[in-house]
């Protein structure tokens, strides 16, 4: 826990200082975005390769589905408001 608050207390350091160097923040919001697709792509595999999940993916049923589309939903409008209200455009 702790490693993770230093790492995001150096990006934010780093984000202060390169905040007005145009090119590094374009290439930042590039590199941030396919992070998170392979993020994304790499759940998908756990998520395939466990077992126990792949066996009962029929038993999970339809809350379960409605429960992570909510919650995807969410954080999309969330991020995208964040983005609204903090960004300086």
């Amino acid at each position: 826990m702790i490693a993770v608050l230093i790492l995001m207390f150096l990006g934010m350091i780093i984000g202060y200082f390169i905040r007005s160097k145009k090119k590094f923040v374009k290439i930042n919001d590039k590199l941030t975005i396919y992070a998170i697709y392979l993020l994304l792509f790499l759940l998908g595999i756990a998520m395939g390769n466990n077992e126990q999940i792949m066996s009962n993916l029929g038993s999970i049923g339809l809350h379960a589905l409605l429960i992570a589309i909510g919650a995807l939903l969410g954080s999309v409008l969330l991020a995208y408001f964040v983005g609204k209200v903090f960004s300086n455009k």
